[in-house]
């Protein structure tokens, strides 16, 4: 390929892959709004009656992101993660828990001292604070991470996360459920706009990808046309080609994830876009060497 088209083709896949980060800020912010507006609940949540002995006996059988919540009084409560982490919280700084008891996240209007609330004759560091802005639904909550608040007898306390009621009722068949509505924050779960958008998105990305490979897969045939005419094997070609398609996918991935840790910074959301960058990426060389490999065949005929 010439300069012109090594240019073009990483201007593509660039194109791609920036817009790539840019859905997954938007669909990590929709998230974390979702959660505002629904009082910190991400997933299916649900009332049960049990000890969070139980749940955490029975944890292997959740989901990651599945948590579990006490009520200690109002606007307080605990939480345990029964399962992975909890990333869609929304918060205006700071960070999410780390699994870590003794953390706290607080909204704007509670008063702490330093990084330090105290509770219950209990000190807790504060990492976050919630809300997605300061004036949040959620700038007179605490929420603490601390196992030792949960009582030793069965009590009342409300579980959430992917298909959490399915995975409680197989866990302990025979225990009634009360399932909180999904429809109950009508400002956040009437958004039927945002999923189509992010997979727009996502089809636009991949679509990208696959015309940035298609067509260096035909300026690299081009060039490789006269290479077998001196002699040079296909394969040798081949090799070349992926090697400078996969230089160009390795910048690429390096700029768009650098942009995705400036955009985790800046939003303070648990953005993870690494595995969708990459794909784009992968396709782009998929797709270039295949097209390569389907035009050189009928050299040999």
């Amino acid at each position: 390929m010439t300069k012109r088209q090594l240019t073009a083709t990483a201007g593509l896949l660039l194109l791609a892959m920036l817009l790539t980060v840019l859905i997954g800020v938007f669909d990590a912010r929709r998230r974390v709004i979702a959660a505002e507006g629904d009082d910190l609940r991400t997933g299916q949540s649900a009332w049960v009656t049990a000890t969070f002995d139980e749940l955490r006996r029975a944890r292997g059988g959740f989901e990651p992101g599945t948590k579990v919540f006490v009520n200690l009084e109002e606007k307080v409560r605990a939480v345990a993660v029964l399962s992975g982490r909890w990333t869609d919280v929304p918060l205006h700084d700071g960070h999410a828990l780390t699994g870590r008891p003794g953390e706290a996240l607080v909204g704007s209007d509670v008063a702490v001292r330093g990084d330090d609330l105290v509770f219950d004759g209990t000190t807790y560091t504060v990492v976050g604070r919630l809300g997605v802005r300061a004036d949040s639904l959620l700038s007179d909550d605490v929420v603490l991470a601390d196992p030792s608040q949960f009582s030793a007898s069965p009590q009342r306390l409300l579980l959430d996360g992917p298909s959490s009621v399915r995975h409680y009722s197989a866990q302990f068949p025979g225990r009634s459920v009360e399932i909180i509505d999904d429809g109950t924050n009508r400002r956040t779960n009437v958004d039927a706009v945002s999923p189509v958008l992010v997979t727009l998105g996502a089809l636009v990305s991949t679509l990208i990808a696959l015309i940035a490979g298609l067509q260096t897969g035909r300026w690299e045939l081009r060039a490789a046309a006269v290479r077998f005419m001196t002699g040079v094997r296909p394969l040798t070609t081949l090799r070349s080609a992926a090697a400078r398609v996969g230089l160009i996918s390795a910048v690429a991935c390096a700029i768009a994830l650098m942009g995705a840790a400036a955009a985790r910074h800046t939003t303070n959301l648990d953005l993870d876009v690494t595995a969708a960058v990459v794909a784009v990426g992968t396709v782009t060389l998929a797709v270039s060497v295949v097209s390569f490999w389907h035009g050189s065949r009928r050299w040999n005929c």
